[in-house]
């Protein structure tokens, strides 16, 4: 990857959580590919414990011994306290001489200390993973793009490795995932606790099924679940799938049940009182953590994954349809998905900071195509809410354009909609300019000045009859009001009327002689004016009498 990748418009990730911002650390951009992820502060190297089972586990196996490197970069949350202060310099050559994993299970093997310090507590929950010999390989498939951001997410904060794999218990690594709760995306975020945390949810957008956000939430609520639990890591994954709540009522029904227990009590002496879901939550993760750990003597097949970022996040200027982001970035409509699933519509939102997560290869083409290419951001698009009766037929017909475009837009899988939902409806660049040039006709013909009449629809009015009272042409009228000359009109519904507005100096007039039982409306619709037209060259109100015999002037 080209230095140009570190561009300001460009992250690895996200700016604000850039790892060389928050070490300090001055490291080049090609010794961070070699390495394959950041450094901490240096510590002198003490072999894992291994993930020998207890005699009271029915796991009884020696775990295979992986070398590990000689400047381990990650290290345990429970000897961070300890490491001893370094150097800058000191750390940089630590950091490009020490040993890089290529594939990211080699990464996590043996970090599961988690897992490690409470074997034997979770066999029954190995036993469904060997069950389903096939599961793991297609879970870590879905894991491919994100799990790497994730890890590094972990390890910055600190946190146990563990924490990487709860999107497999959450969603399955899947970003569209949804709940019958209403949770949603990698981190199954209820849409409270979304909003709670910064991720906004709207018609254009949901935050938890963006990446980068909702893993940032994630990762910070779960930091403050830890602190409000006495720093206990299990009650605080209880708590982030239970509530809070929940997992107080179970240490109440605890100390109820156990009145001489003062202590404050771990995960396993509540776990009878939490929800059944909950009761299962924290040995599957631990369970999957020890599996993977451990893959080769449980012979579960991992999607290998490398152990390098798989994206960058672009930032957008404006709103781009994401079709012409998939066509200019070249990248594959499955891939882009993937990555951006916190988009809801085919567009971008209108307002507000957003970005498109794009594959490290695809990154700096992208940037290019769009800053010489402004014209993307051109959208022509209009919102229209589905009134009761309306077919899709009906508001392509409308809007003059084709249903299949707007099932595209809308990701619409059939001509089937709902009164009350909101469709795009794209409308074409030919359409927009051929009624800004007829317009303009109207209005610079000749010179001619023209006005605007707003007409409201009443009972048994038709095109034709408004048409014909205003001297217009129905053709002329449908233009206009963007109407199908065949669609009948609606009650109370607001025609545009643009009319020539004759001068004192070239009007002309004919005479008229009122008949008995004429009105102004009548003798306005048989010489094809209006109304107000016909009252304001005879100084008349609207409502004025009529006596037969007197002389109306009527401009042609």
């Amino acid at each position: 990857m080209k230095n140009k990748a570190l561009h300001s418009k460009t992250s690895f990730y996200s700016a604000s959580k850039s790892p060389f911002k928050l070490l300090g650390i001055g490291i080049l951009f090609s010794s961070f590919l070699l390495s394959g992820c950041i450094s901490l502060p240096l510590v002198s190297y003490e072999p894992p414990k291994q993930s020998i089972p207890t005699e009271n586990s029915k796991y009884s196996f020696t775990p295979t011994l992986i070398t590990p490197p000689s400047s381990p970069l990650y290290i345990s949350h429970k000897t961070a306290k300890k490491m001893p202060d370094v150097t800058s310099e000191e750390q940089h050559k630590s950091d490009i001489n020490r040993t890089f994993y290529p594939i990211i299970w080699q990464e996590m093997q043996h970090q599961f200390h988690l897992s490690i310090e409470h074997l034997g507590k979770y066999d029954r929950h190995i036993d469904v993973f060997r069950k389903k010999p096939n599961y793991l390989k297609t879970v870590t498939l879905r894991a491919k793009p994100y799990l790497h951001y994730i890890l590094t997410q972990v390890q910055l904060r600190d946190m146990p490795y563990e924490i990487a794999l709860l999107p497999m218990i959450e969603s399955g690594f899947r970003p569209t995932a949804r709940s019958n709760k209403e949770a949603s995306g990698l981190w199954q975020f209820i849409p409270n606790t979304g909003r709670l945390y910064g991720l906004e949810q709207n018609w254009w957008y949901d935050g938890r099924q963006d990446v980068i956000k909702s893993t940032q939430a994630a990762l910070d609520y779960l930091q403050s679940l830890y602190r409000i639990n006495n720093n206990d890591w299990l009650l605080a994954l209880a708590s982030y799938n239970a509530g809070p709540g929940n997992i107080r009522k179970a240490i109440r029904k605890y100390h109820k049940k156990q009145p001489q227990q003062k202590a404050q009590p771990n995960y396993w002496d509540i776990q009878p009182y939490l929800p059944k879901e909950t009761q299962n939550y924290v040995p599957k993760l631990l369970a999957v953590s020890h599996v993977i750990n451990h893959s080769d003597l449980f012979n579960a097949e991992l999607e290998p994954i490398d152990n390098v970022p798989f994206f960058a996040a672009v930032p957008l200027p404006k709103q781009i349809h994401l079709k012409k982001a998939i066509q200019l970035a070249k990248v594959s409509e499955t891939t882009f998905n993937q990555l951006n699933a916190g988009y809801l519509s085919q567009i971008t939102p209108p307002n507000g900071d957003y970005h498109l997560l794009l594959p490290l290869d695809k990154v700096e083409h992208f940037q290019n195509m769009i800053a010489s290419n402004q014209e993307l951001f051109t959208i022509q698009w209009q919102k229209h809410k589905i009134k009761r009766g309306e077919s899709l037929g009906l508001i392509a017909q409308h809007y003059k354009t084709s249903q299949k475009e707007i099932q595209k837009l809308n990701n619409l899988k059939s001509h089937r909609i709902r009164a009350g939902k909101t469709l795009l409806i794209p409308i074409p660049s030919r359409t927009q300019t051929t009624k800004t040039t007829q317009l303009a006709k109207v209005t610079t013909k000749q010179n001619r000045q023209v006005t605007k009449k707003i007409h409201k629809v009443r009972a048994g009015e038709s095109l034709w009859r408004i048409a014909r009272a205003y001297g217009i042409s129905v053709k002329s009228l449908s233009r206009w009001n963007n109407l199908s000359p065949s669609k009948p009109l609606k009650l109370g519904m607001k025609l545009t009327i643009w009319q020539k507005k004759p001068t004192s100096k070239n009007a002309t007039f004919a005479h008229y002689k009122i008949q008995a039982g004429d009105s102004l409306w009548k003798i306005a619709r048989k010489n094809s004016i209006s109304t107000k037209t016909l009252a304001k060259y005879n100084s008349l109100s609207l409502k004025a009498y009529l006596k037969p015999g007197q002389l109306l002037k009527i401009p042609i």
